[in-house]
Formats: structure tokens, C-alpha cells, sequence
């Protein structure tokens, strides 16, 4: 994540372009900054991150959580140092917090509810993500409790609807990329229909995607499955909501990615004042 964090940190710097003016007379003059939280049961993220911003522009920050604690309302932690450096860093602080802990938290609150069901159902993120921040809200993700899923392309081999049409049917396009499959990868397929996924199984694949299924569907082709391989793995992915996602919930379905853990948070209110 490290590159990630010197974008964070070279985008600070083009914001300040040449000088703020505005905090300029504030130099060296060293002054304490609190940071608010405006919201209750928090699941907390990217302190981790806003130290190291900290570091690189010489101030000092002192929290009350860690990541993946949950929070209350009211002061969550303090910065230390010179007023210029804590003026040009706040935006980008309370972005980083509010970003990641509104990922953290809708997390957590997922996989809570699923834990709480008494189902061992992961939630798992997708790559629906923006370009560039992908890492850092995958790690928010896995801070609220959920599965990254593949970080990128060449994690795991998977084999879409896409590649299928182009190779010319699940038979080929499994053949085709299972010489590049190292033991460390898993190899998935997605698939629309019971017919393909029953086709999927009787070959060398670790993890069978259930793709836009409804519930019901999704529920009854992992039963079918498992019962054919139970050490086959079971993906739900598609147009599964907050709304509908405890009607996807079984035993024989092992992961639900969601996209909606990236792609439609509600920003969580932080301030800082000193």
C-alpha cells in the first residue's frame, strides 16, 4: 500500500501548489488539532494510513482506536505539530478517514448481521472499485471482516462469460488457461445457468460463480452442487443488495461478493478543529 500512501502524499502537496496562503503566517508555530467523529458504532479505518501522512510532514498523532474498532461519537484522537502542516493535511485526513471507515462499516455491519444468523456465509468485495484506490478500499473491506476477493487480474484465474464466447464454450476455455494455473491460484468460472454449472464440474475448478441467480435459483444449483462436490466453492455475485442479501444466505453457498461494499457507501461526518 505504500505507493498508494506517496499518492496521498504528493496529492496533498499539488493542492498546496506552491504556498497556502491562508496558513501561511501559521509556520512553525505549533498548536494541538482534534479529530471528531459525528456518528455512533464506527467501525474505524485508516488511522494506519494517516500516520504515515503524519510522519512524511513532521507532526505527531495520537488515537483512541485502532482499525477495525468500533467508535463512538465525539473525539477520536488528537494531532500534534506545526499549524500549516495540520491545516494542508486536514482535508486529506478526514477524506481518508470518512472514505474507509464508511467501507469498514457498511462492512461490518454485513457481516455482522451474517455472523449473528449463525451462517459462515464470507462476504467478499468485488472489483468494482476506483482506479487507483482499489487497494485502499480493499482494505477497508477486510478491516469490516469481509474477503478482498482478488486484488487484481492475476490473482485468480477467472473465467468470464466473455472468455467463454471467445474460447468457444467452458470445455476450451478451461483447457486453455489451465496450463498457466500455478499451485498457489485458484482457477473460477462464472456461470448463468444450472446446465454450465454442472458442465464446470467436471473439471479441475476450485470456485463455480453463481452470476445474477436469484435467491431461490442460487440457493437450489449450490445445493445440487455440493451434493455432486462438496469441496467445490460457491460464489453469489450480481445484483445482490443490503436489501436482499440474507435471502441468499445457506450453507451450501460459502461466499456473497457484493459490490455495493465499494461502490454505494454513505460518507461517515468527521471534523477537525483546534
Amino acid at each position: 500500500m505504500k505507493d498508494e500512501i506517496n499518492n496521498i502524499i504528493k496529492n496533498i502537496r499539488n493542492d498546496e501548489n506552491f504556498i497556502d496562503l491562508a496558513s501561511y503566517e501559521l509556520k512553525n508555530k505549533n498548536f494541538e488539532a482534534k479529530i471528531f467523529l459525528k456518528d455512533d458504532k464506527v467501525c474505524i479505518c485508516g488511522i494506519n494510513i494517516i500516520y504515515d501522512v503524519l510522519k512524511s510532514f513532521n507532526l505527531n498523532g495520537s488515537f483512541n482506536y485502532n482499525d477495525g474498532e468500533i467508535a463512538e461519537k465525539g473525539i477520536i484522537g488528537s494531532i500534534f505539530g506545526d499549524a500549516y502542516n495540520i491545516l494542508l493535511c486536514e482535508r486529506t485526513i478526514l477524506n481518508i478517514l470518512s472514505f474507509m471507515s464508511s467501507i469498514s462499516s457498511k462492512t461490518n455491519k454485513i457481516n455482522k448481521k451474517i455472523l449473528d444468523l449463525g451462517f459462515k456465509t464470507k462476504i467478499a468485495a468485488t472489483r468494482k472499485t476506483i482506479p487507483g484506490l482499489n487497494k485502499i478500499q480493499k482494505y477497508a473491506v477486510m478491516i469490516g471482516g469481509g474477503d478482498t476477493h482478488r486484488f487484481n487480474l492475476y490473482n485468480t484465474i477467472m473465467i468470464k462469460d466473455n472468455h467463454i464466447s471467445l474460447y468457444g464454450g467452458i470445455k476450451n476455455s478451461i483447457e486453455a488457461v489451465s496450463k498457466f494455473k500455478s499451485f498457489t491460484q485458484k482457477l473460477e468460472i462464472e456461470v448463468n445457468n444450472l446446465n454450465m454449472a454442472l458442465e464446470a464440474l467436471n473439471y479441475n475448478i476450485d470456485i463455480i460463480m453463481l452470476d445474477n441467480f436469484n435467491s431461490y435459483e442460487a440457493k437450489e444449483t449450490a445445493k445440487k452442487l455440493k451434493s455432486l462436490n462438496n469441496n467445490i466453492l460457491i460464489e453469489v455475485s450480481g445484483g445482490i443488495s443490503e436489501n436482499n442479501y440474507l435471502e441468499f444466505l445457506s450453507n451450501d453457498i460459502d461466499i456473497i461478493s457484493m459490490g455495493i461494499l465499494t461502490s454505494e457507501i454513505n460518507y461517515i461526518d468527521f471534523s477537525l478543529k483546534i
